[in-house]
């Protein structure tokens, strides 16, 4: 089993996300996140799915997925190749031990500092899901009040596309 980005350009119908998730669900397949949006083209949606799932099942739901109405294209992508990124934004209180790491933390893992006052900072990371599980055991120690994560998106390298 391994971890697999799908990508899949839709039309931007009532009810096309519900027929692409009501697949995961009546399949059983292991659904790790989903994230979907319009695209520059107001008509169009990108869903970017990511499942846990051996190379059968994965062939499979492309085959799917490809069936259900309004669907223009779908595509497996490379975790290895294509541009694959994951925002997350985490609330830490805001100690005196942390004062003095922020500048640190922003430099080393590519973080914005969004919100602070005197009892908490708000950061927001856009990078891997390995960047941003790295990040979140960085600041664990000085106490994370909540985090929020958006799940994968992700596109193909240079001029390939869907």
């Amino acid at each position: 089993m391994k971890n697999t980005i799908i990508s899949v350009l839709a039309e931007n119908n009532y009810g096309v996300v519900a027929r692409i998730a009501g697949l995961f669900t009546r399949r059983g397949f292991n659904l790790n996140s989903f994230a979907g949006e319009e695209t520059h083209e107001k008509q169009i949606s990108r869903i970017t799915i990511s499942v846990t799932e051996d190379e059968n099942s994965i062939y499979q739901i492309q085959q799917q997925v490809e069936k259900l109405i309004d669907i223009k294209k779908v595509k497996v992508l490379d975790a290895k190749k294509d541009i694959i990124r994951e925002l997350a934004i985490i609330k830490v209180a805001l100690k005196p031990e942390l004062c003095s790491k922020i500048k640190e933390l922003t430099e080393q893992y590519s973080v914005k500092v969004v919100d602070i006052d005197t009892e908490v900072v708000v950061f927001e990371i856009c990078n891997s899901k390995d960047m941003i599980d790295a990040f979140i055991d960085k600041v664990r120690d000085y106490e994370i009040i909540e985090s929020v994560r958006t799940g994968v998106i992700a596109l193909q390298r240079g001029n390939q596309h869907i």
